[in-house]
């Protein structure tokens, strides 16, 4: 039974130097409740004691509508739901085949325990799993975050998108950042992209990859439809 009637709508990155789709974040929805944001429900879902099923109900609804395969899906998920017991057994029976799935993990939850979050990553890993970690820059830990995991992508907070055309401390961030990563696997997505001089500061910068509502905004899924485009 659902705990909850939901469904995402689905909002585009793009790779700022092709401007071709990376892939859709899926962003929960409430049926119901227009008012009601997904904020406060996980946190009723938290009082009640089943955030973890409505994380998964989340993941699970998500990839059933929009199983891309050529461009990635991020969903979100809390890194202590997938500390939960039986978390792979339960993956394994609703999401058997997952190559263009990317999970995003919000580093504003503090982990309870890296050691076994590392092992449920790698394990998720072996079977197609990319990582994001969310909100860099507002939470517990974000250098912890990208060492312990070597996610595939850091999706950097809209604080640091605002006014970053404006702002040079701002961009001396934004520039370390970038700076930080190169060499590794991992790649900047800049969240909160709404003016078109903030655009062009963060691909003056190099930005690698950007979100936000000048880039597009979320719409359904049937808003439109199943358009694929290769990742590279």
């Amino acid at each position: 039974m659902e705990l909850y009637p939901l469904t995402h709508w689905y909002q585009p990155i793009y790779r700022l130097e092709s401007w071709t789709v990376l892939g859709y974040e899926a962003l929960l929805r409430p049926l119901v409740q227009p008012e009601a944001t997904p904020m406060l429900l996980f946190n009723e879902a938290q009082r009640q004691g089943h955030r973890a099923a409505l994380d998964c109900l989340s993941l699970c609804k998500a990839w059933e509508t929009a199983q891309f395969s050529s461009v990635y899906l991020f969903v979100n998920v809390f890194p202590n739901t997938l500390l939960e017991p039986d978390f792979l057994e339960w993956w394994d029976e609703h999401i058997p085949s997952s190559p263009s799935l990317v999970l995003e993990l919000s580093e504003q939850e503090a982990v309870t325990d890296w050691a076994a979050l590392r092992d449920v990553v790698g394990a998720l890993r072996r079977r197609g799993v990319q990582f994001a970690i969310d909100d860099i820059g507002v939470g517990y830990a974000s250098l912890r975050y990208w060492l312990e995991l070597e996610p595939e992508f850091v999706k950097l907070d809209r604080y640091f998108t605002y006014r970053l055309a404006h702002d040079a401390r701002k961009q001396r961030v934004v520039g370390g950042i970038l700076y930080m990563l190169d060499g590794t696997p991992t790649q900047l997505i800049l969240e909160g992209l709404e003016e078109p001089e903030d655009l062009a500061a963060a691909k003056y910068l190099g930005v690698p990859l950007g979100q936000g509502f000048l880039l597009g905004h979320p719409v359904p899924f049937s808003g439109f439809g199943r358009r694929k485009t290769r990742p590279g």
